[in-house]
């Protein structure tokens, strides 16, 4: 098998796919091509049908393109079309289909916090696409409630409502964030490109999620000094990616995806 893919996003230097990649095709003894491309939010319609034509069989999508691509590709799998974000893109015979797998990935790296999120009440900071994708994963997950707290409250209010509609057993609500169970950074503070910013003035959670990867964040920073237990985003990083890797050949199974999520951070780290 030989394949040629990529990844879309602005920034995306700092981006570890590549190298997640290379792990994963060394592993199961793929040719494989992956590159990451800058793509502006203007060149990203044009970018896409272009990568389709050059013979790519798919491209991953990261900030803050993953909104714009569910309304940009041809088709969406139901997980897309509910969460209205997609972070892989396939492209086959002339059409392109996306797929959401970071609202998978994320409980997949949240079982290693050894948090059950049924019944769980959660505070998610942000109202993109990443933020959509946690609070759906979270509701499909049968959480007790889910607030949202967003420096754009109306889009906080937004997310809320479209949520809540489609998970009636939790309880989704958008204002200042409140003492819960977990706490989520799903916002780009903490990225390379951005300031290394807490979203919260104080922690009152009893663990930390940053999606952000790569480095222990100031949110993290913050809830450790509070006694919380912490997770930055690699693990969720290593997870998606596995699960867009299916997406784009065949299931690994999850027993297989576990295994070779753990043999690539281990050595990523």
């Amino acid at each position: 098998m030989s394949l040629r893919l990529g990844l879309v996003g602005w920034p995306v230097g700092h981006s570890l796919s590549p190298r997640i990649f290379d792990l994963l095709a060394e592993r199961l003894k793929v040719k494989l091509s992956y590159c990451a491309i800058a793509v502006t939010a203007g060149e990203l319609a044009g970018e896409l049908a272009s990568l389709a034509e050059d013979g790519y069989a798919g491209v991953n999508v990261t900030i803050p393109h993953k909104q714009a691509a569910a309304r940009l590709v041809d088709a969406l799998t139901p997980e897309a079309e509910r969460i209205g974000a997609v972070n892989t893109v396939r492209f086959s015979g002339g059409k392109s289909k996306g797929h959401n797998t970071d609202a998978a990935g994320f409980l997949d790296a949240l079982g290693l916090l050894e948090i059950g999120p049924k019944g769980l009440d959660a505070v998610v900071f942000g109202a993109g696409g990443a933020a959509r994708a946690v609070g759906w994963a979270l509701g499909k997950a049968r959480a007790r409630k889910v607030r949202f707290s967003a420096r754009r409250p109306a889009e906080a209010a937004k997310l809320a409502r479209e949520l809540g509609a489609m998970f009636e057993e939790t309880a989704f609500s958008a204002g200042e964030s409140r003492p819960a169970g977990l706490w989520v950074n799903a916002t780009p503070l903490g990225m390379d490109g951005f300031p290394d910013e807490s979203p919260a003035e104080k922690f009152a959670g009893c663990a930390a999620f940053d999606l952000v990867y790569g480095r222990e964040t100031a949110f993290l920073k913050q809830a450790r000094a509070a006694g919380a237990r912490t997770q930055g985003g690699f693990a969720m990083l290593v997870f998606q990616a596995l699960r867009g890797w299916e997406f784009w050949t065949k299931p690994l199974g999850e027993a297989r995806r576990l295994r070779l999520a753990s043999e690539i951070v281990k050595e990523l780290r």
